[in-house]
């Protein structure tokens, strides 16, 4: 062979090896957990500090302590060791972000009666948490009293059964409190409202939770008490919620706040009441408002609001109408307003 067909040899057999390269490195970065959904991107050296697992006064206080108690520090241990183990590229902060959120969907699972899987990273966590199959049943059946069964993510950029994502979205929104981190990870909140007609026969005199209704878990309601605390106390607050709407809509119209969780869900069920249609345009955060310095807490409004009551000081307020503003106005300076789960589970 002349020096020429040696080169072109040459050549052919680099090209094939970068080729090579190139989509071995791609399919290792996938299996890491590099690659993240649509709208999901996560911002190294962004990543803010982890809240409690549910904001003060949450009504899930009791299941969190019964969720720690069926989870050994052993299994934790072995589980985060095994993750980090299969996700070298996943920082040990980003991982405790997606472990809480993983706990938090397990405290939904028994409030609920049905919570689909919304997040492929929160999914991720779960699945390694499967392959301790022993330790898993053993954390179901202290934890649930049953089997805690897994169904995947499904991957899907849309929102997946709507109405299922709404109850997701209120009731979350109710135990832990919104954060711009929790929804970077489970994807926009209240993108849909909750049905009207669920809403009416939820907060209805005659409603009680029974294995006749197909919304909230009616086995831990019977056999759980601190879970039949967690349901009272959501069907009472969307009791509350849907009374004032009917009985003063003025006082909680458009207003939306994301750093605080009571206004947060004011504006939520007023807009699933009376405006469902536009339910997605109205429940849309301000950016700017969300990166403010959080020492301050500014309202973000579709047009006007009415007046509310005082800010309590811990993201919420004290009568369940939202902080005292006025149009343009922004929040009494200084107020705290911050506010620390596709497939899905079945028990």
């Amino acid at each position: 062979m002349n020096s020429t067909t040696w080169i072109l040899i040459i050549l052919f057999i680099a090209v094939d090896v970068w080729i090579i390269s190139f989509f071995v490195k791609r399919s290792l970065r996938r299996k890491s957990g590099q690659q993240l959904p649509k709208g999901n991107k996560l911002r190294p050296g962004k990543i803010p500090e982890l809240p409690p697992i549910v904001k003060a006064g949450s009504p899930a206080s009791e299941l969190v302590g019964r969720l720690e108690a069926a989870l050994p520090y052993t299994y934790q241990n072995m589980l985060k060791q095994r993750v980090m183990s299969e996700h070298p590229n996943l920082s040990e902060q980003e991982y405790e972000w997606r472990w809480q959120e993983l706990k938090r969907f397990f405290i939904m699972c028994a409030v609920l009666d049905r919570v689909p899987m919304f997040s492929k990273d929160v999914d991720e966590v779960w699945h390694e948490m499967l392959m301790y199959t022993y330790e898993y049943q053993q954390f179901s059946e202290k934890f649930l009293g049953k089997m805690l069964h897994h169904a995947p993510n499904t991957g899907s950029e849309h929102v997946p059964i709507p109405n299922e994502r709404a109850w997701f979205d209120t009731v979350y929104v109710q135990l832990f409190g919104w954060h711009e981190y929790s929804a970077k990870l489970w994807g926009a909140f209240f993108r849909v409202p909750l049905p009207r007609e669920e809403l009416e026969v939820c907060t209805s005199r005659h409603f009680t939770v029974n294995h006749g209704q197909k919304r909230f878990n009616a086995w831990t309601y019977e056999k759980i008490p601190a879970a039949r605390t967690a349901i009272d106390a959501i069907i009472q607050d969307l009791q509350d919620r849907v009374r004032a709407v009917q009985e003063e809509p003025a006082r909680h119209e458009k207003l939306i706040n994301f750093r605080n969780s009571d206004v947060l869900l004011a504006a939520a069920v007023y807009f699933a009441w009376n405006a469902p249609e536009q339910f997605g345009d109205h429940m849309i955060p301000d950016e700017r408002e969300l990166h403010k310095n959080n020492s301050s807490s500014s309202c973000t409004y579709a047009s006007a609001c009415g007046s509310g009551g005082s800010d309590s000081g811990d993201g919420s307020s004290g009568d369940g109408s939202g902080s005292s503003c006025s149009s343009g106005s922004s929040c009494s300076s200084g107020s705290s307003c911050g506010s620390g789960c596709g497939g899905g589970c079945s028990s």
